[in-house]
């Protein structure tokens, strides 16, 4: 009986103080026990325009009536005011509301009102804070080339007021649009110079900046396979979303983490994962554009466990809602490589063809898209940053002339230099494609009699042994066993069973009846390779043959092409077929369509 008195007092104390705390903590109508929007709506006419956009952006992902609120207000009393920094504000916030309603234009429009509004009185925090929005909110759709000019826009005014904060968001953005553009290398370069800089400066309005950093690294990493990076970067993201109280970013953290379980092969991992990113998504509302993203991990996921209609159903899904929402994201060419090889599964092979022509379609349009950014990134990007070094040289020194002198001949140079660059690589990669051919058309049975010369080569030195009876006992004697081992390794390359998927050491001893370590050591002695070498350049030659011989499959996507060769992933067979051929398979593709060869 005391201990059940005890347990309500204490319960009694605690309310009482979580009831003051409450209180203290919000100064908007925390203390009325039921919202009353007319209260509420007279509370926000304390506040400044600006504290009143920073209390929007901080709670329109928590409660939908008040955001409501908040924008009726916006409308009423803001956009209709006489005072400019009122509007700006106002329309600031709209633009927010209705891209968190993925209605891009919209947003657009109330940020081109903003920035005209900011202009007027001359007020570079108004005027970064719109073009930064602009930039953001294009590259949330997928409209990357847009969201760069606006971010070099912000750069520039950023570099002249030194406006670090806004200097290190723009760095981040950029990076970004570098992985867009498959160069997650630089991309992780950037973002941890940023990383060091947010963390050694320990100051809290960098705390938008730290967790968009982690959301960039975990994504850089997903791209290069460094899953248990991506994962580090991804655990520590959610801990710092607990710290700011960033909902939305936990949306990005979970995805990735479902993208990464998938990968390791735990499904309901990733499912698990996956639910926790779509429920956040569903409660805050504001982080809707990532929404395709965690449905294509889900159908790439059902499809991992073969689960072919669910995953079709998915992916249909996701294609009905970018039409609706003229979405444009190049991560998505995905759906329909993904929806051509599950109707493949369940035998539909008109629909099958039909997706792949889609695909095809896409990715090519993708990669010209993303050729088109990578040579943005490098002209506007770096010169322009060159461009702003020589005016700031031009104030402070005497020499001002020879200076932008030497900058117009440094850019000129390096632009024609890197014309120069891409014409000489253009030639060298006609070369390289001209000498494929070649040897695809100069190869003929020597590659049949390999194994036959190998073994007489063999006996040959065995017998020159024999007269040295001094010689090491641990002389390698070609036996039957090798002999007949040799022909089954034979066999499985013209079965062409190297294909498979499942084509591991550990596999392909099964397959032909020995062990693991007697299969290595004989690839590495009769094919001068690892195992893995050996696989692998089976796989790219056959590339080669399959892609000059069969139209059909050139029109495939290169992640098809990849995954119909026995690969994971299609960073793995570009990166393998460049090796080998010293070019990209794309620009093997284009060529050889380009010489109409059938």
């Amino acid at each position: 009986m005391r201990l059940q008195k005890c347990t309500a007092i204490v319960l009694f104390i605690l309310c009482f103080f979580l009831h003051k705390s409450s209180f203290a903590k919000n100064s908007l109508q925390d203390s009325i026990p039921t919202f009353d929007k007319e209260i509420f709506q007279a509370s926000l006419k304390e506040l400044s325009p600006k504290e009143f956009a920073r209390l929007f952006t901080q709670e329109h992902e928590k409660d939908a009536v008040k955001a409501q609120s908040y924008i009726e207000y916006a409308k009423k009393s803001m956009i209709t005011s006489k005072n400019l920094e009122a509007q700006f504000w106002g329309y600031f916030c709209l633009a927010k509301w209705e891209r968190n309603k993925m209605n891009l234009k919209a947003s657009i429009t109330h940020l081109d009102v903003a920035l005209t509004i900011a202009k007027s009185i001359n007020n570079d925090d108004m005027i970064i804070s719109s073009l930064m929005n602009k930039g953001i909110y294009y590259y949330d759709f997928g409209f990357y080339k847009e969201a760069m000019e606006y971010y070099l826009e912000v750069l520039k005014i950023a570099k002249q007021s030194d406006l670090k904060g806004r200097q290190l968001a723009v760095m981040q953005n950029i990076a970004l649009l570098k992985i867009e553009v498959n160069d997650r290398k630089g991309a992780i370069e950037l973002l941890e110079e940023s990383l060091k800089i947010v963390e050694n400066e320990k100051v809290r309005d960098f705390s938008f900046i730290h967790v968009n950093i982690y959301i960039a690294l975990a994504k850089a990493y997903i791209g290069i396979e460094d899953y248990k990076q991506a994962a580090k970067y991804c655990y520590k993201g959610i801990e710092l979303s607990e710290k700011y109280n960033d909902e939305g970013a936990k949306v990005y953290f979970y995805n990735f983490l479902g993208e990464i379980a998938n990968a390791n092969g735990n499904y309901e991992k990733a499912h698990e994962v996956l639910d926790r990113a779509e429920e956040i998504v569903e409660r805050i509302g504001s982080t809707q554009a990532q929404l395709p993203f965690i449905k294509l991990d889900r159908a790439k996921t059902y499809y991992s466990q073969k689960k072919y209609e669910v995953t079709i159903q998915i992916l249909l899904a996701i294609e009905k809602t970018q039409k609706l929402n003229s979405t444009d994201f190049i991560d998505l060419e995905e759906i329909y490589a993904l929806l051509a090889k599950s109707y493949k599964e369940i035998n539909n092979i008109e629909y099958s063809l039909k997706y792949y022509e889609k695909a095809n379609k896409i990715y090519k349009e993708n990669d010209k898209r993303q050729e088109s950014i990578s040579v943005d990134i490098i002209k506007k990007y770096d010169l322009r940053t060159l461009k702003e070094e020589l005016d700031e040289s031009q104030e402070n020194s005497k020499r001002t002339k020879y200076i932008l002198y030497i900058g117009v001949f440094l850019t000129v140079a390096m632009i024609l230099s890197l014309i120069v660059f891409y014409r000489k690589r253009e030639r060298n990669n006609q070369r390289k494609f001209e000498a494929i051919l070649k040897s695809l058309e100069e190869e003929i049975v020597e590659k049949d009699l390999e194994v036959e010369k190998i073994i007489v080569k063999e006996v040959d030195q065995i017998k020159t042994i024999e007269v040295k009876e001094t010689e090491t006992k641990e002389i390698e004697i070609i036996d039957e066993t090798k002999e007949r081992l040799l022909k089954k390794l034979k066999s499985f390359e013209a079965k062409e069973l190297y294909l498979s998927k499942h084509s591991s050491l550990n596999e392909v001893a099964k397959k032909l009846k020995t062990n693991t370590s007697y299969l290595s050591k004989l690839v590495n002695t009769h094919k001068g390779k690892s195992f893995t070498a050996y696989i692998t350049d089976l796989r790219v030659n056959y590339a080669i043959k399959r892609l000059k011989n069969d139209k059909k499959f050139r029109s495939y996507t290169i992640d098809s092409i990849a995954q119909e060769i026995g690969f994971n992933r299609s960073e793995s067979f570009s990166r393998a077929f460049k090796n080998k051929t010293g070019l990209y398979p794309s620009y093997f593709v284009k060529n050889l369509d380009s010489q109409n060869i059938e």
